[in-house]
This record gives structure tokens, C-alpha cells and sequence, in this order.
């Protein structure tokens, strides 16, 4: 299932709303999920940053991502996306293990938020899905939205967000704007400002705001 299909089993929801709902530890979320578990900023920003005490082998966001992910192009203009990467025959989450997450404590907001969706309205505020597309997980006692949403949607997750979609037009605009002969070359650009310029000993949140404007002025210059 891919996030299209994954979307189109999404309703609108109040947070008020009271929805049955359990976790049985099936694992079945986390099969089937080629192309459809986002990974934003601070997802790879905390994954390396769990992994690095796990694994030699990872230091930087660079390595996390070369490892763990996979691009998805959303306009021909450049602008893409990273999923998560899957594994056998079931297209499972890489991360699964014995129908366990083997990174819980730093699980994408993706995840962390299921069976909810989560995003920014145009006012600012946050605005809420139900996703139904696993109907045998919808039972048992019932969980209030705006408290779930409490404790797994997070304020640095709701700030990056505002950053992130106020800052998306402007990216796509000058993107748009740069010649097919510099369109690797902002592909690039988009990958470091947004993946991979990060100190993970420092907080994400400035450091993400200061990778935009730095890459708004670097795709400025390129669409000259």
C-alpha cells in the first residue's frame, strides 16, 4: 500500500472524538508499507541519532539515510521526499523485527501518531485524520484524539511543520525556476539543507530553521 492508497482510507476528525481502538502487536501497520512511511526532518534527525549508539557504522544523517531510505520524487522540479525502505517478500517496515519496532523510542511521527494523521492547516492550527485501512485494529476501549495527540504529537513536531509548509512554496517556486542543466545541483542542495547539514548534539529545531533560509538563498542563485 502506498500513501496514496493509504490517504484515500483517511477521514476527517474531530479531537474531540472518542475512537475504539487497540494495539494488538500484530505488526501488520508495519507490512505492506513500501512508499508510504514519510520520513521528515526530524525523523532521520532522531533515528541517527538513536542508531549512532547502536551501530559504528552510523554517524551522520548521511548514513542513516544511504542505509535506511529511499527517494520519492514529487515534482519534476526536484522537490522530493524520503520513505522509509522495506524489506522480504510482505514489503515490511526495515525496522520490524519479530513484529516488534526495533526503534520505538525514535519511531517516525508517522508511526508514532497511527491510527491518526496529523498536519498544519492553512490558520496555523492542527488539523486530524483517522486512518481505517486496518479495520481489525478499531476495537476495544476507545482513545480520546486530543489526548493521544498530547503525548505523541509533539510541539517540535508541530513548529517544524509551520516551518516546513511556509517554506515549501518558495522552495517549489525556485526550483521550478532553476535550468534542467542545475537541476542535480539543486537536487543536492535540497538533500544537505533538509538531510543531512545537522549537528545531532545540538537542538533540530534552530538548526532547521537556519538550513532553510541557507537553502532558499543557495536555489536563489542557481535560478538566476
Amino acid at each position: 500500500m502506498n500513501i496514496e492508497e493509504v490517504l484515500s482510507t483517511t477521514h476527517r476528525i474531530s479531537p474531540r472524538e472518542r475512537v475504539p481502538f487497540h494495539c494488538t502487536c500484530c505488526g501488520e501497520c508495519c507490512r505492506h508499507v513500501r512508499q508510504s512511511v514519510p520520513l521528515e526532518s526530524p525523523d532521520v534527525f532522531r533515528l541517527t541519532r538513536l542508531l549512532r549508539e547502536r551501530d559504528k557504522g552510523i554517524i551522520c544523517m548521511d548514513d542513516f539515510v544511504a542505509r535506511y531510505t529511499e527517494l520519492a520524487l514529487l515534482d519534476e522540479c526536484g522537490y522530493f521526499m524520503l520513505m522509509l525502505k522495506v524489506t522480504g517478500v510482505d514489503d515490511a517496515c526495515i525496522f520490524l523485527k519479530e513484529n516488534r519496532c526495533m526503534v520505538h523510542a525514535a519511531k517516525p511521527r508517522t508511526c508514532r501518531i497511527y491510527p491518526f494523521v496529523a498536519g498544519i492547516g492553512d490558520d496555523g492550527h492542527p488539523e486530524y485524520l483517522v486512518s481505517r485501512e486496518k479495520e481489525h485494529h478499531f476495537k476495544g476501549p476507545a482513545v480520546h484524539v486530543k489526548t493521544w495527540m498530547k503525548r505523541r504529537f509533539t510541539e517540535e513536531d508541530k513548529a517544524f511543520l509551520r516551518m516546513d509548509l511556509s517554506s515549501a512554496r518558495d522552495i517549489a517556486r525556485l526550483m521550478r525556476r532553476i535550468p534542467e542543466f542545475h537541476r542535480q545541483q539543486a537536487m543536492l542542495l535540497f538533500w544537505r539543507y533538509k538531510y543531512s547539514d545537522f549537528d545531532l548534539d545540538q537542538p533540530f529545531l534552530k538548526q532547521y530553521a537556519k538550513n532553510l533560509q541557507q537553502l532558499k538563498a543557495a536555489l536563489a542563485l542557481l535560478a538566476e
